[in-house]
Formats: C-alpha cells, structure tokens, sequence
C-alpha cells in the first residue's frame, strides 16, 4: 500500500473512533437520567404518603377534651352493650274448601287440580308457617347477667340469641316485660360474671347535655353515636301523631343522637358512662335517622325492671278519674279559681271497669267532677302526664294525700290508690246546622265553630238532655286551637254548658256567645261521644274561647 492511501486511512479510523465513544457516552447519560427519575419517583421524595406520627393539634384544648371524652365513655360501656337477634315463628293461617265454601276458599293448588286433573302441581306449596328474624340492642345492668332492653324487640320471640362485645353468642330467655313502658328484662347465663353498666339519673339530665348511643343500629354491633339532649319530659297524648297505648307512661328523653332500626334497646349514657335513657323509638317516615329519637329514662325503666325482678310484673296506681286532656287555659283557671294558674280537671269518675261510677279510690275520698287536682303525694301537678304519672308509680294500696281545688277553695283528700288494669283507648267517632257567625255579625268568624241542634239518635247517648253539637270547625279558627271537633270531623262534641249557663239548644249558645263582649273568655263543658268495646261512651272535657 501506498504511503499516501496510509495517510487518508488514519483519520477516517480516528472519527470512527470518535463517534463510538460519543454514541456510547451519549447512551450512558441517557440511561442514568432515566434511573434517577424512576428512583426518585419510587423512593423518597416529597410525593411519597407518610403516616404522621408527631403532628401537633389543629383543634382547641375544648375540643379534643370532647374527643377524648366520648372515646372514654364509649371504652366505658361497651363491654356491657349486646346484640340480641331474635326469631318469630309466624304461623299462616291457609283456607282450604273442605267445607264446599266458594273459589275463593281454595288454596293455589287445589284450584289447578280440579280444572286440570292429571296435572302435577304448579303451584308451589305454601308452608304453614315462616321464622322472621330481627335486631336489637340491649345492656347488661347485673353481672348476673340480667339485660334491658325494648319490650318490642322481643316480644312473641321463639329465640333470643345475645352476642356480647367480643362476639360471644348466648341463648337468653325472658324474665318479664312491660308493654306499657316498652322495657323488657331478660337473662343469660356465663361461667363467670358479664360487664355491667351503671345507671344515672335522667331527671339530672338538662337540654344540651352531651349522651352516647349505643347499640346494633344495621345489625352493625358496637355502633356509637354522639348527640345532645333535645329534651326531657317529652310525652305524646294521641292527638300529635303519634298514637297512644306505649306512651301513656313515659316521659321520654329526646336526643339528636343518631339512633337506627337495630339500637331499640340500647343504652343513651351520659358524659359519667352511666345509662340515663333506653333508646325506644325514632321519629322518622323513612324509618331511618332524622335527628329525633326518643328513650326511655331511667326512673321508669329501673322501677320497671325492679318490679319484674321483684314480683314478676308491673303493677301501676290507679285513681278512678277521668281528666281534661285539653289545656288547661288561663281563663279556665280563673274560671275555677285556681289561683296556681294549672292543674288538672276532673270532668268524671270511674269504677275499674271505666265505667261512670262513685266506687273507684278517688270517689271514695271525696273527689268530685270539676275537682282541679293541684298536688299529688307532695308532688306538684302541673298537667295531666303529672297526675298521670305520679298515680301509676304509687304502690297500689299506698294512702296519699291529694290537694284539688273546689270553686277556688282548696281542699286536702286521702286517697287509697289501687292496682290499674289496663284499658284500651277508645276510639272517637262522628247533620246541617247554622253557624255562630251566620246568625250573629257580632260574633266574627275567626270562632270557626258551626253548631246545631243535637239529633235524638245521639241524644239518647247523652248523660244529661239538651246540648248544642259542634258540626264542622274551620281550620286554623279558634274552636280547632281550643280542641273541638265537628261531625265533618269525624268527632262528636256537643256542647252542654258555657261559662256555667246549661246549654238546651244551639241557640242557647249562640246567645251566650252575642252577650260577650270583645276579649271575654268562654268556658265550654263539653261530652265527646267515643266508641269503645262497651259501646259509645260519653267523656266529659273542657276548654275555653276568647271571643276575637
């Protein structure tokens, strides 16, 4: 080769060369930029999630105390709350045409057979009885292992299986229960004693005060809810909505706590871990949460559960009264000169059967209709769930005295209160006529009452003769707000006295009514005409007017 062909050879070798080592170095610096990334992006870094382990209060001092408080409480009592399952053994009662009665007598199955024979069933069998399950709530008050709970979680229960805190699982059985106050007791049996809580006291309760639910709302066990008390004393009479029956002895406990289907039966303790209501009921169309829940507190669900420990039963004081269930109005108290401006009006006197009759306690001792009883065994009585009350937590057979007002003379009676049975609330039931304002310019129609003449079929149910029938109520008007009810109503009020005068006819009202000046008051006695099972039944009440 040719000393010149050498020489145009080496540099060509050299930029050979040159671009290897810059390809190379090139890829090498690509391929560790893209290791750091990918490093940085799975190791530490600013994007990486750490659980904060030192992190310092956001909250005020008042605040976390609360927090604490609540985890406190709840550690408290939560070994002494359980979830009871319950199972229902529902018998269906299937008619069959064994006697020749019509189609509608047979069942599925037989129906198919005899207009396709030859056929198998296509029917299915229905079975002749189903189990239904449900949940509750409950808390254990005796390392015995005696628990509270709701009436109506295990009322008519074949089986009550009690799962306690740790998932433990008993058979229980029922010692006695209440339908009245809806608090049941019922038992389990351990090797060794069970958690208890304690019991506050609910009457120390105040509006605002702090309180825990507990319970199994969902069957989700161990479930804890904070909320304050809404109020105390809550009752219900009937005419809210709510019914009657259960409620005729409680004076519940209102919460915002949220409680559920499933907490029935648990405990509402307050910020002391003691159990001061048992949660009953929510007031809810969706049967969900809504911010209003009711318990039962606890000087009725303990004196319940004393008395079934006790003697197996409830037993409740009875007066043999019947009472004004309207309010007691200011220009009723004047009225009948009751200088404490309330009480309660007897408008009756019963025997045990309901019957009107001077035999029962109160007759005896000397307590008569239109009696405003303002005291009962050195109680004040302020309203009707008062004397209500104060009458059913007296032992039967206990004398008490029992202070009333007579035509503005106060008067003091001994009373022998016996055992109550149990009555069922009667049922109210319900022809033209003039109306007060049609017939009178001077009476205005802000009244909203429209009367008649009482009809001699109705008559004939009335203690005394004579009376104006309240027709229709306007809504909104001043009758409604005093609590009559029209026919149009469905009620049968007639009214037989106003301010004392005796009321023959609807005239006489209406004449009683033009003779009052603006601003006066009008005291009405009034029968209202229920059905019961011994057939109509007229009950006696009373409720006052300002003429507008």
């Amino acid at each position: 080769m040719s000393e010149e062909l050498r020489q145009d050879i080496r540099p060509r070798k050299h930029l050979m060369s040159f671009l290897m080592v810059l390809f190379v170095l090139t890829l090498g610096i690509g391929i560790g930029t893209l290791i750091t990334y990918r490093v940085g992006a799975v190791g530490q870094g600013s994007s990486q999630l750490k659980i904060q382990t030192d992190g310092k209060p956001v909250a005020g001092s008042a605040v976390l105390a609360l927090s604490q408080a609540f985890a406190e409480v709840a550690k408290h009592v939560e070994p002494a709350v359980v979830n009871i399952n319950t199972e229902e053994v529902v018998r269906v009662s299937r008619r069959r045409n064994n006697q020749g009665g019509g189609q509608g007598d047979e069942a599925p199955d037989d129906f198919f057979h005899r207009f396709m024979p030859g056929i198998p069933n296509v029917v299915p069998q229905m079975p002749d009885q189903y189990t239904r399950q449900s949940l509750g709530s409950g808390v254990i008050v005796d390392p015995k292992g005696y628990i509270i709970t709701n009436n109506h979680v295990v009322d008519r229960a074949t089986k009550i299986k009690v799962s306690v805190a740790g998932g433990k699982e008993y058979t229980a059985k029922v010692v006695g229960a209440d339908e009245l106050s809806d608090i049941a007791v019922i038992k389990i049996d351990g090797e060794s004693s069970f958690p208890v809580a304690k019991v506050g006291d609910a009457k120390a309760m105040k509006v605002g005060d702090w309180v825990l639910a507990i319970g199994s709302p969902f069957g989700l066990e161990q479930s804890v809810t904070a909320g304050i008390i809404s109020t105390t004393g809550r009752v219900f009479d009937g005419r809210d909505g709510y019914g009657i029956g259960s409620m005729l002895f409680n004076d519940y406990l209102q919460t915002d706590a949220a409680i559920n289907p499933g907490n029935s039966g648990g405990p509402l303790v307050n910020m002391n871990g003691e159990v001061v209501g048992i949660n009953s009921f929510i007031s809810t169309r969706s049967q969900q949460n809504a911010g209003v829940g009711f318990a039962v507190p606890s000087h009725i669900f303990a004196s319940v559960y004393n008395q079934i420990l006790e003697r197996g039963k409830v037993q409740r004081g009875w007066l043999g009264v019947t009472m004004n269930t309207l309010p007691f109005t200011p220009s009723m108290a004047k009225y009948f000169g009751v200088k404490q401006g309330s009480g309660v009006l007897i408008t009756g006197l019963t025997n045990e059967q309901g019957d009107t009759a001077d035999t029962g306690p109160a007759a005896v001792a000397g307590i008569k209709p239109e009696d405003v009883i303002v005291e009962f065994g050195g109680k004040k009585i302020q309203s009707v769930q008062d004397l209500r009350l104060a009458v059913a937590n007296t032992p039967p057979g206990q004398k008490t005295d029992v202070k009333a007002v007579r035509h503005g003379e106060e008067k003091t009676f001994r009373v022998t209160v016996i055992e109550r049975k149990y009555e069922a609330a009667a049922a109210a039931e319900g022809n033209g006529g003039f109306s007060l304002e049609e017939k009178q310019e001077e009476v205005k129609p802000e009244i909203g009452l429209k009367v008649d003449d009482v009809p001699p079929a109705i008559a004939k149910n009335l203690p005394t003769p004579g009376g104006a029938i309240v027709v229709s109520v306007n809504p909104g008007s001043l009758a409604e707000e005093a609590g009559l009810y029209g026919q149009e109503q469905g009620g049968a009020d007639i009214i037989m006295e106003a301010n004392g005068k005796k009321i023959a006819n609807a005239l006489d009202l209406l004449n009683v009514v033009k003779g009052l000046k603006s601003n006066e008051d009008v005291v009405l006695k009034f029968v209202r005409l229920q059905r019961s099972t011994k057939g109509v039944q007229p009950n006696v009440f009373f409720t006052s007017i300002t003429k507008p």
